[in-house]
């Protein structure tokens, strides 16, 4: 295991409360940004209200028709100087509009306003998926863990059909999970997403998302980053957390944390919150299994399994209510 870097530089920590991460909040790179756009400020056919989020290379504006007065999330390039930027875009743009489905953030418009490329969002309220862990009585509460597996189940059906898509996800974690404005959970953020059929053209891609939610065959220098099963391993985790409240492994850096995910298999849900199902807690643990032919073989898969678990948890509720 020391014959090869573990991690690539630029690896993150997990963005999760609690985590001893080193992310760093707002514009701390150097890198130039939106500067131009602020609260009032025109983009195109729309005015800027104000900035929702600021990612590594693209932000979140909430706008507003000029023309109809809807309101819309906009994500444009943060640095539009840079070719990089606007073409990640450009490439994002394609394929959020490659396919719908009721779990996946649904794009209103898109278009360029001066050469810089943007696409349009359904609004949210913002909250995302990691809102849920603030309500501690409702992970004691089996009826409500198993309406969290029922929307999670919608999650899940939602990266297979990217996968049936040739698009792998690769930033699956609860901040980039949204509710709704009815508390359904809907999957955003392609920004990180690969096409399949890229693979032999880009064979040397940097890996994506936090560390925690990364699959262990994506852990070693120069990994395969176009593996479906990474997606399912980050669902596991994020479902994990969600939950438990907790994280499963709590190490003092990246390289602890590696060695973690390659050596010990994921802690049971239940152990943490008897609260879980013995059937839930096995459908995350097969989800998160450190090697590859004993997990999933595709989000399908889980989301069946998932969907099996809750038919028959909620036929028994009913059978003994009545």
């Amino acid at each position: 295991m020391d014959d090869y870097e573990l991690f690539p530089q630029g690896s993150r920590f997990p963005r999760v409360p609690g985590f001893p991460g080193d992310e760093v909040a707002g514009n701390k790179s150097g890198s130039p940004t939106n500067e131009g756009l602020s609260a009032g400020s025109g983009f195109g056919d729309y005015r800027i209200c104000r900035l929702i989020h600021e990612g590594h290379t693209a932000s979140i504006y909430e706008v507003r028709g000029r023309f109809d007065g809807r309101g819309y999330a906009l994500k444009t390039p943060r640095d539009p100087a840079s070719p990089e930027s606007c073409e990640s875009l450009r490439v994002e743009r394609s394929f959020s509009t490659r396919l719908r489905h009721p779990s996946l953030l649904g794009i209103q418009g898109q278009g360029e306003a001066g050469g810089v490329p943007y696409f349009l969002m359904t609004l949210h309220s913002g909250e995302t998926a990691g809102a849920l862990l603030r309500d501690s009585s409702a992970l004691r509460d089996t009826g409500s863990l198993l309406a969290l597996a029922a929307g999670f189940a919608s999650v899940v059906d939602a990266v297979s059909a990217l996968h049936r898509s040739g698009i792998v996800h690769r930033d699956i974690h609860p901040e980039n999970i949204l509710l709704d404005s009815e508390g359904r959970l809907v999957l955003a953020d392609l920004g990180s997403a690969l096409n399949l059929a890229d693979r032999n053209l880009r064979p040397e891609i940097e890996p994506a998302g936090s560390l925690l939610y990364r699959s262990p065959e994506q852990l070693p220098a120069g990994a395969n980053q176009y593996v479906p099963t990474g997606d399912v391993y980050a669902l596991g985790m994020t479902l994990y957390i969600l939950l438990t409240g907790r994280l499963p492994f709590l190490p003092s850096n990246s390289r602890e944390l590696g060695r973690l995910k390659l050596t010990r298999e994921l802690p049971s849900a239940r152990r943490v919150n008897p609260a879980v199902p013995l059937g839930l807690d096995a459908i995350v643990r097969q989800a998160c299994a450190i090697q590859r032919s004993a997990r999933y073989p595709g989000a399908e898969d889980m989301a069946r399994d998932l969907k099996r678990f809750v038919s028959r948890r909620r036929r028994c509720r009913s059978r003994y209510a009545s």
